[in-house]
């Protein structure tokens, strides 16, 4: 996550997520009809953009659909080669979920974010050989997850094995819904590109966020 300001973008968005889509100006132009008419497949699928040669295809229709759909909930800006959205949480979760391959960076004004600076911790080795984060869950986790939210959470942590580690059985239980409550737990996350949608998805459920700084002579 980003650096943090303290004005809302556009007067009412709290979150700015930027993505690298140098393709996402064949939606040009963005009006509800032209984004129709390439759902429809009755727009023009091919267009010479930034140096390469760009087709309607599943991610442009995908992005397409996005917009479409939740126009009135966000503000955008579609760039040479970013693009760059402003909403609030909920939507900020499902716009980094959706387009996770293409997502560059968050910038937020919630001042609940600051807890990933806190608890630093120095370590010869990190945990499992690569991850620098260790989320620690609250007590009664369930209070604190609207069942959409867990779904969301557990998807993106299915979907990244590579950079988020969960060896809680208790997390994954309560994350598949074979519990339907949860007591504190904690999960590993590789680095703070990973860790920031997690906690647009489920800020309000972590209780801390311990980093791992690796050094060479640290004492443990």
């Amino acid at each position: 996550m980003r650096k943090h300001h303290n004005k809302l973008y556009y007067g009412k968005y709290r979150y700015k997520n930027v993505f690298d889509m140098p393709w996402a100006g064949i939606l040009y132009p963005t009006t509800d009809d032209n984004l129709q008419q390439m759902l429809d497949g009755t727009h023009r699928d091919v267009l010479h953009l930034n140096k390469n040669f760009w087709k309607v295809d599943s991610k442009v229709l995908r992005l397409a659909k996005f917009i479409k759909d939740n126009r009135s909930k966000m503000q955008f800006r579609i760039q040479q080669t970013k693009s760059i959205f402003y909403s609030n949480k909920g939507l900020a979760s499902k716009l980094v979920c959706e387009f996770w391959e293409y997502w560059n960076g968050s910038t937020t004004v919630d001042p609940k974010v600051k807890k990933i600076e806190k608890n630093t911790m120095i370590c010869k080795r990190l945990p499992h050989g690569s991850f620098k984060y260790q989320v620690h869950l609250k007590k009664d986790t369930h209070k604190y997850l609207t069942h959409q939210e867990k779904q969301n959470l557990w998807d993106f942590l299915v979907r990244n094995t590579n950079s988020c580690l969960v060896s809680s059985s208790a997390i994954i239980s309560f994350l598949t819904d074979k519990d339907k409550q949860c007591f504190q737990g904690y999960f590993y996350v590789e680095d703070a590109k990973t860790l920031s949608p997690i906690y647009i998805m489920a800020g309000r459920a972590i209780d801390k966020v311990i980093k791992f700084e690796k050094v060479k002579n640290a004492s443990n």
